[in-house]
């Protein structure tokens, strides 16, 4: 489902309207389907900060004033460090506004799920379905380069402004920058451009050899079941047919 979200202030604080074009997931007629579109899902609860880090937000400002310039993944590693040694009374306090805390945010939740409408849970349940279609996909995405899957290889156009890369004025803003190479490439030649298009079609070509070895490796060992999800038979299925029919094309 294909979904905008808007946020605006209301009288009673932040609420989100969502926005539909498409509601596959919605069957019970063009009724619902309007309400569906008009729903206005108020402000969910956030959960309260754990006790680090009701720490960590403590003394942040004060490490970031006393040191300017500390990157802040090394900030993070310094204010764990002073975690380990904070007395454990402290600690016990921070637990204890913690639960404090979490207690009032779990009525707070409660009271939110009640004064739940219909058409609201419909498009929070469609919400979470597409958010966890997506999880599995980057899951899959990171599994399959674990595996050693081939990296798709750049296009002509890329190639282009990586060679360009090294020459890059430090003056000029990177969007700038890449304004100016999207405008070189336009105005180049069909001629000047073929070395670029020459190298991609090499580099393509491997990759697809690359990518069919691999495939057929990954086949062998059992992992059909991660190449079916990823669609990756399908494709080089499509690639082989097609590339036939070039072939036959040109006899």
């Amino acid at each position: 489902m294909n979904m905008a979200t808007w946020r605006l202030l209301s009288p009673n604080g932040p609420v989100n309207i969502l926005c539909t074009r498409k509601l596959a997931t919605i069957k019970s007629g063009p009724k619902l389907k309007h309400d569906v579109e008009k729903t206005i899902l108020p402000q969910k609860p956030k959960k309260p900060l754990n006790a680090y880090l009701l720490y960590f937000q403590s003394i942040k400002s004060k490490w970031q004033q006393e040191h300017p310039d500390i990157k802040y993944i090394e900030l993070v590693k310094k204010i764990s460090q002073e975690w380990t040694k904070v007395d454990l009374t402290i600690k016990q306090q921070l637990q204890k506004q913690h639960e404090d805390e979490f207690a009032i945010y779990k009525q707070k939740l409660d009271a939110y799920n009640n004064s739940l409408t219909k058409e609201q849970r419909i498009l929070i349940i469609d919400e979470l379905k597409k958010k966890k279609n997506t999880s599995e996909k980057n899951q899959t995405k990171k599994k399959l380069m674990e595996l050693g899957k081939p990296k798709r290889p750049l296009s002509a156009y890329f190639i282009f402004m990586m060679n360009k890369k090294a020459d890059k004025d430090s003056t000029i803003s990177q969007k700038e920058w890449v304004k100016n190479i999207s405008n070189e490439w336009n105005n180049m030649t069909t001629k000047d451009k073929d070395k670029y298009y020459t190298e991609a079609k090499q580099l393509q070509e491997k990759y697809n050899s690359e990518l069919k070895k691999w495939v057929e490796d990954m086949i062998k060992s059992g992992h059909s079941d991660l190449l079916n999800s990823h669609h990756l038979l399908n494709s080089l299925d499509t690639k082989s047919k097609r590339n036939d029919s070039v072939n036959k094309h040109k006899e």
